[in-house]
């Protein structure tokens, strides 16, 4: 079947001003499959084939776009040209054919080709779509589909591709992806962290991340990358939790990503923008890795549970608890930044709530709430955020009572605001040297400076001269 449609469907001023670089060459790929389905993103990637040397093509195109390119290696070499708006990988085509370059690659809604000529002869109105695995007729239809029987096996990768196009593009697996997909948890483990993470940050970028996860669940690979999480599956309901360990943690995610998120500005106040504004990685804010957090707030529940009088319970799940996401997001190569964080919030995740059970029977002190935003630092707002997901995702009673419990965090971010934010010690390192006989600055010194903070924080000194009469009072002995 010819499959002819107008060339302005592919027209792109970045491929006009090099397509005279080519002999041969070919636009393939996402590029290709977003034009016929009408996409125009606001940054476009643009992935060519060609026949020629690559050197010397590379060549042509850094004169034509002023940009020198970077090269990288993965199963071949691409030559790539970045800009503030675009993407373009130029590499060689593999096989001697487009036709068999097509074949080999991953779902046929990417296999489809246009040769760049025909986009720029004269008197030519139409450009042919070189489609040898039928992805016209997919997209036409919704359906994600692999290219050959073995498109997962050579690239256990593609599943978590799979979901991620499945979800963006609002398609439907066809039947085979389900069949080459299914419990490929051990190949998913052995895949390279690196390619893990940059499909997971696409789906981290959209707002369908907690999607993914119930489509990597249905298709028996979740812990394939998660794998720290597999234990989640043995806990029941129990207590105030209606669900399973495993259901509240999706259900703590999908909450997080579907409501609390959209409602951080009302929650958070003022300090909205300070969720969302940290990079982690290039294509990775603070907000998006947040939902990774959520995923592994309770995963140490399986590790620390214990039956008392009929009850489970999990003592100390937070502590461990933090130092496993941390590990995990360093495996996922997630880097520093992110284990920072998920360390952070995942250590906090349960003060919230605790203060908030302190409030209900009158017993909240501006002290426990000080030592909250201290000790969850620059995370506290992020870690305030996951307590509203878990608190809903406990049980339908709890959601039930959720705006009770945001106007509880209202509260807490108003102390902040009120007593915290603007806070400044009343008294210098020097000073307080002084005050207390200190030659050099050490250990005692912070302690000290951190208990004023405190004092002034919750009321009890106010002036200098309270502070001069506390500082003297503070034995620094109890900070060992």
């Amino acid at each position: 079947m010819d499959k002819r449609v107008h060339r302005i469907t592919f027209y792109h001023p970045k491929i006009e001003r090099i397509s005279d670089c080519f002999e041969s060459c070919y636009i393939v790929g996402g590029f290709v499959r977003d034009r016929l389905l009408g996409v125009r993103k606001e940054f476009t990637d643009i992935d060519l084939v060609t026949k020629d040397k690559l050197e010397k093509v590379a060549e042509c195109i850094e004169r034509r776009l002023g940009k020198s390119p970077f090269s990288f290696k993965r199963e071949k070499e691409v030559f790539s040209f970045v800009g503030s708006d675009f993407r373009i990988d130029v590499s060689s085509l593999d096989g001697e054919t487009i036709e068999e370059d097509l074949r080999k690659r991953d779902f046929t809604i990417n296999a489809m080709a246009v040769d760049i000529r025909e986009l720029f002869l004269p008197f030519n109105d139409d450009a042919e779509i070189i489609d040898p695995t039928g992805g016209f007729e997919d997209i036409q239809r919704g359906i994600l589909r692999p290219v050959y029987e073995k498109a997962i096996s050579d690239d256990p990768v593609r599943i978590l591709r799979g979901v991620r196009l499945k979800l963006q593009l609002n398609f439907k697996f066809h039947l085979s992806f389900i069949e080459q997909s299914k419990g490929k948890e051990r190949e998913l483990q052995n895949s390279p962290p690196e390619r893990l993470r940059e499909e997971l940050i696409k789906i981290l970028n959209t707002e369908k991340f907690h999607e993914a996860l119930r489509d990597l669940d249905n298709l028996k690979v979740l812990y394939g990358i998660f794998k720290e999480l597999s234990e989640i599956e043995e806990i029941p309901p129990s207590g105030l939790h209606q669900y399973s360990l495993k259901e509240h943690t999706l259900k703590t995610v999908e909450l997080l990503e579907t409501y609390v998120l959209k409602r951080k500005e009302e929650l958070l106040s003022q300090f909205s923008p300070l969720v969302g504004s940290e990079k982690l990685l290039p294509n990775l804010s603070d907000e998006e890795c947040l939902k990774i957090v959520a995923l592994y707030h309770d995963v140490a529940k399986p590790l620390t549970v214990k039956e008392v009088n009929g009850r489970l319970t999990f003592h100390n799940h937070d502590k461990l608890g933090a130092e496993i996401v941390k590990n995990a997001l360093m495996r996922l190569s997630f880097g520093k930044k992110a284990a920072r964080l998920g360390y952070t919030v995942v250590r906090n995740h349960l003060r919230p709530f605790f203060l908030y059970e302190l409030y209900k029977r009158g017993e909240l002190t501006d002290r426990a709430v000080y030592r909250f935003f201290r000790d969850s630092g620059n995370y506290s707002f992020h870690t305030l955020l996951l307590s509203v997901a878990d608190f809903g995702a406990t049980s339908e009673e709890m959601f039930g009572k959720i705006e009770e419990y945001e106007e509880f965090v209202k509260g807490l971010v108003k102390f902040y605001a009120e007593r915290i934010h603007n806070l400044k010690p009343l008294l210098s390192g020097k000073e307080i040297m002084e005050i207390k006989g200190i030659e050099k600055p050490d250990r005692c010194v912070g302690f000290i400076k951190e208990k004023l903070l405190e004092l002034q924080a919750i009321g009890k000194v106010k002036t200098r001269e309270e502070a001069v009469s506390a500082v003297k009072g503070i034995n620094c002995e109890d900070s060992r």
